[in-house]
C-alpha cells in the first residue's frame, strides 16, 4: 500500500511540473532527447580542440578530419592523378618566368 502511495504521489508531483501528459511519461521513463546535430566544421573544431588537449605534439588536424569523415559518414577524397616534381637546392624564379614572357622575335 505504501508502494502505491508513493508511485501516486510522484506522477502527480510530476504531472504538476509538466504542462503535458507526453512530457510527464517520457519524464518517467527516462526518455532522453538525443543530441542536436552539429555541422562538420563544429565537429571538426571540437575533435581538433579535444586532440590538442589530450596531446598536442600529434598531427590533430588529420585525426579530426579523419574523425569526423568517420563519423558523419563522408568518403575519402580521390587522390588526385598527376606528377610532383621536387627540385631540391636554390632554384631561380626570376630566370624562368623571364623566359615565359619572352615573346619569339618575327
Amino acid at each position: 500500500m505504501k508502494k502505491v502511495v508513493v508511485l501516486l504521489i510522484v506522477i502527480l508531483l510530476t504531472a504538476c511540473a509538466d504542462p503535458t501528459p507526453l512530457k510527464v511519461m517520457q519524464g518517467l521513463l527516462g526518455y532522453v532527447p538525443p543530441p542536436e546535430e552539429t555541422t562538420i566544421s563544429e565537429e571538426l573544431k571540437l575533435e581538433f580542440e579535444r586532440c590538442e588537449m589530450i596531446d598536442p605534439n600529434r598531427n590533430c588536424a588529420q585525426i579530426a578530419y579523419d574523425v569526423v569523415r568517420t563519423v558523419k559518414g563522408l568518403e575519402p577524397r580521390k587522390v588526385p592523378k598527376g606528377v610532383v616534381i621536387i627540385l631540391e637546392g636554390d632554384v631561380d624564379l626570376k630566370s624562368s618566368k623571364d623566359e615565359e614572357t619572352k615573346q619569339p622575335e618575327k
